[in-house]
């Protein structure tokens, strides 16, 4: 068993050894290039961007990643695993602290998968050194340069918040489907409290990033608004905007409802706090509708509206 470990071991070190001096090799063959063109200033700070880059979202997502699969470990009493001696067959218990191991290193890796990649230093870099315009945006009193330098930057977060939240929960599901605490039995599917839990407050964690997608949804209009050309028309102004805003505060009120009830275990308050959120939602969406009617514009079949002058060609059979 200890030779099994050494060998585990020395393959792991020498798979790290050559990763690193591969990429290694990889930026000092970047940095002579850049150097060449007289361009040192641009490598330094793609270099200095995009490794602070990685390492932010590498250990966030790690430490994400580890708070859930930990609690999918803190479900599991026991494993047990058979092993055969000669010829009897008896089962052994792993270790708590190797499925810790485990957990630790299931989790890393899932940092590293889904850390930031480097080509978006430059949005990080903007974000960080942009200056303001000293002009502002009559509908938000933002400065300009929050639209140029942060916002790009904040979109690109949003996305990976997106992608990490949606794969963790992937493999928390898949986890828990090999354990019993979720198992398809008798024709119906059984879930624990415990796992019923875990899954509202991932619920709250989504809300959170559907409150996020619509503050981010109020200044995409100021580009891509509902008129000709991504023009930013009246009815944006009057109705869209407070309309994504009030959505943004409910859900996120919402959210933080659920992640409550989930630590808590009101599971009954969860369900009534998603349900308001979706109603509301189909509410303001309906109204959104009724808005544009009786505003005299069309509403084509792909749902985009045509330029705000044109009056109602159509309707709908």
């Amino acid at each position: 068993m200890t030779r099994r470990r050494v060998v585990i071991g020395v393959l792991v070190a020498a798979a790290l050894v050559l990763s690193i001096g591969r990429w290694a090799s990889e930026q000092y063959t970047d940095s002579l290039w850049y150097a060449a063109l007289g361009a040192s200033d641009v490598w330094r700070a793609r270099f200095v961007n995009g490794m602070a880059l990685r390492i932010g979202t590498f250990l966030f997502a790690s430490a994400f990643a580890f708070a859930n699969l930990y609690a999918v470990r803190q479900s599991v009493v026991s494993l047990v695993l058979p092993r055969r001696i000669a010829n009897i067959e008896i089962g052994e218990e792993v270790p708590g602290r190797y499925l810790l191991f485990v957990t630790a290193g299931l989790s890393a890796l899932l940092g590293a998968a889904l850390s930031l990649p480097g080509h978006v230093w430059y949005t990080a870099l903007l974000a960080r050194i942009g200056r303001p315009f000293s002009e502002t945006d009559p509908e938000f009193g933002a400065d300009l340069g929050f639209f140029v330098y942060w916002v790009p930057f904040e979109t690109e977060l949003y996305y990976w918040a997106m992608l990490l939240l949606l794969v963790v929960i992937g493999v928390v599901i898949l986890l828990y489907a090999l354990t019993p605490s979720l198992r398809w039995t008798r024709g119906t599917l059984y879930v624990s409290s415990y796992v019923r839990r875990h899954f509202t407050m991932l619920g709250g964690m989504l809300l959170l990033a559907l409150a996020w997608s619509y503050r981010l949804g109020m200044y995409r209009l100021l580009v891509e608004g509902s008129g000709s050309g991504g023009t930013f028309t009246s009815l944006d102004h009057r109705v869209t905007v407070p309309a994504t805003l009030v959505l943004a505060l409910i859900t996120l009120c919402a959210a933080v409802v659920v992640l409550w009830a989930g630590w808590s275990g009101q599971m009954r308050l969860a369900f009534f706090s998603v349900s308001a959120v979706l109603l509301l939602s189909r509410t303001l969406t309906a109204f959104y509708t009724a808005t544009l009617v009786s505003e005299g514009l069309a509403v084509d079949w792909d749902g985009e509206a045509p330029p705000p002058t044109a009056r109602l060609a159509r309707r709908r059979p």
